[in-house]
């Protein structure tokens, strides 16, 4: 009995030690399952934090993409134009070394006609220059003769009757002729002055260049009015030397006329 007794009692223990484990046991698994709870609400939140993050970026970086393309698009348009711009820029490069050789070219033909015109001119200067020393020479051998007939006619007076009728007519005569010369020289002058121009103005008419026609006509005739003023200024030097010097030789050697009317 006693046995049984104890039997009882431990198994009286036992049951409320069984009760008090499963009291515990429930405590606990309320427990972890509050905070698995929370640990899944915690995560949730977390995954919920993350993908809106992930969001924005994918976001983000979607602006940024839309962003390059168009600047890529932009650059592109871009690039395209730059390269036909650099194919007309080529063209036009090409176009004015062809136009400047051709230029030069005819700068080269300008200049050596230039150069042609003023030997020409200077040929004309140098046969005024022979006409004058013609002249020189001419008033030379008067002189020389008007000694010659002082020496034959010492006593003879140079005052005393002017000039005779014959010799004022020669001498008219002669001044005709010399202004007759200087007339046909300017007439030259001009004439050639103009063929040049005429010459330089079909050759820049040929180039097709406008303003470089305008600038070179406008040069020539510069320089054409310069060279023909210069002719104009020594023929009309050259008149006033021969009128002076048969002038000269009207009042102050009429006795010169008078040898020659009495030989």
């Amino acid at each position: 009995m006693d046995f049984i007794r104890i039997l009882l009692r431990r198994s009286v223990m036992l049951e409320e030690q069984l009760r008090e484990a499963e009291h515990r046991y429930e405590e606990r698994r309320t427990e972890e399952e509050r905070r698995n709870r929370e640990l899944l609400a915690r995560v949730e939140r977390e995954k919920q934090l993350t993908v809106e993050n992930y969001a924005i970026k994918l976001s983000s970086l979607e602006k940024d993409k839309h962003a390059l393309d168009e600047d890529t698009r932009r650059s592109k348009t871009l690039l395209e134009k730059l390269q036909k711009e650099k194919e007309t820029l080529e063209d036009r490069v090409s176009e004015a070394e062809f136009t400047a050789s051709a230029l030069h070219q005819e700068n080269t033909k300008l200049v050596e006609q230039g150069r042609r015109r003023d030997e020409e001119i200077k040929v004309e200067k140098e046969r005024g220059g022979q006409v004058i020393e013609e002249l020189r020479c001419e008033i030379e051998r008067l002189r020389t003769a008007e000694e010659a007939a002082r020496k034959r006619a010492p006593s003879l007076d140079a005052s005393m009757s002017p000039p005779p009728l014959e010799m004022q007519a020669s001498l008219k005569r002669l001044r005709e002729e010399n202004k007759g010369l200087l007339e046909q020289v300017e007439d030259l002058q001009a004439q050639l002055l103009t063929s040049h121009l005429e010459e330089g103005r079909t050759l820049v008419t040929s180039t097709n260049n406008n303003s470089l026609a305008a600038e070179f006509e406008a040069m020539t005739n510069e320089e054409l009015k310069k060279s023909l003023k210069d002719s104009q200024e020594a023929n009309s030097h050259l008149r006033t030397y021969i009128d002076g010097i048969l002038l000269n030789i009207v009042e102050n050697y009429p006795q010169l006329l008078e040898v020659k009317t009495q030989k």
